[in-house]
């Protein structure tokens, strides 16, 4: 039997044959059970965000911007209804550490001086206040389970290295996970043993694409090849709907990640 204390004014304990962390970024139980000790730099993205209203342009469509103080992060702006835009940038943490970069900072001076973003923001007014965080990316495999326990979604260290997109692969986890425990319940089975069934189908299932994704980020670092395809992709519809489907789509990951697909850029 496993369980969880929580410790407040009263004590309070509670016991179940198996544990699910899907308590986010900074899973307590990812911590309490040992799976994770101390951020690696190398694979946590550090982002801040605010909204905005009255931000002018485009109010249908997500926006990311490549712009040199965050690469290969970027800078975006999300539109969340007709008024109002969430707007923030992110980067991995050892570039931020390297370059010695303040987010917060590099978020208003974007907003404030950028060429292309200051008419846009000319007259938007914050509508909250800036919040940062660290996102753990899925570019390391981290233990996502032990005797009694599983973890999920962020707390398992899911987010997508390229987009910084952690709901769908939350979703997946969650989905194995449900069937491995269901499976644990009939068996009366809870072991490290029987739930090394979720890791092995969360990594068969996940894996592949995360580590495109890494590979991806790491190529973003390389600004020429950002404006060989951002480019291509302003002049052909096609390119920008292949660039849109890698958001989505595993294949279209690894292509935009060889180097034959640039030699087809250069030559188109």
């Amino acid at each position: 039997m496993k369980g969880i204390e929580l410790k407040g004014k009263k004590e309070r304990e509670f016991r179940a044959k198996i544990l699910v962390g899907a308590d986010g970024a900074h899973s307590v139980i990812a911590r309490k059970t040992g799976c994770v000790t101390e951020p690696d730099p190398r694979h946590s993205c550090a982002a801040v965000r605010a909204y905005y209203t009255g931000v002018a342009g485009p109010k249908d469509r997500i926006e990311l911007h490549f712009i040199d103080e965050v690469l290969p992060g970027y800078f975006w702006i999300f539109p969340v209804s007709k008024t109002e835009h969430n707007v923030g940038l992110g980067m991995l943490v050892k570039d931020m550490q390297g370059k010695h970069v303040n987010l917060k900072e590099v978020m208003f001076n974007a907003i404030e001086k950028n060429a292309l973003f200051k008419p846009r923001f000319k007259n938007a007014k914050l509508s909250s206040e800036v919040r940062g965080w660290n996102l753990p990316l899925g570019s390391r495999r981290q233990k996502v389970h032990g005797n009694g326990y599983l973890l999920v979604g962020d707390a398992a260290s899911l987010i997508d290295p390229f987009t910084g997109e952690g709901v769908g692969n939350a979703t997946t986890s969650a989905k194995i996970a449900s069937l491995v425990i269901e499976k644990a319940l009939k068996l009366n089975d809870f072991s490290e043993q029987m739930l090394s069934e979720y890791a092995d189908n969360l990594w068969a299932e996940l894996g592949s694409e995360l580590q495109t994704s890494y590979n991806l980020q790491r190529a973003g670092k390389w600004k020429f090849l950002l404006n060989l395809v951002i480019d291509k992709a302003a002049n052909r519809p096609e390119v920008r709907e292949f660039i849109g489907g890698t958001f989505t789509n595993e294949d279209a990951k690894k292509q935009l990640y060889s180097p034959l697909f640039y030699l087809k850029l250069l030559f188109a």
